[in-house]
């Protein structure tokens, strides 16, 4: 079971998110916006998902799985990585 975050750690996590959003802004790096918006938009749905046809704490969880995810970029991060590799590949 996920964890409900503090108000604390929410601000936290938005705080971060909102800089990883910058920070791709800056690095003109579409992968990472493109999956950062993914992730708000799937955190955004958690809240409305169930109708009331999860219980609440059900919904709370799933919410939070969301909210956890909010700075994850695998695809991003990878290309990243695989760029890094081959530019130390051709200067070395």
């Amino acid at each position: 079971m996920h964890k409900k975050p503090t108000l604390k750690q929410k601000v936290a996590q938005y705080e971060a998110f909102l800089h990883k959003i910058n920070m791709a802004v800056c690095c003109m790096d579409n992968l990472a916006i493109q999956e950062l918006v993914q992730n708000a938009d799937a955190w955004s749905y958690a809240a409305r998902i169930s109708n009331g046809q999860w219980t609440e704490g059900k919904q709370e969880e799933y919410i939070n799985i969301k909210f956890n995810k909010l700075l994850d970029t695998p695809k991003a991060d990878k290309a990243r990585e695989e760029l890094r590799q081959k530019r130390a590949n051709q200067s070395g």
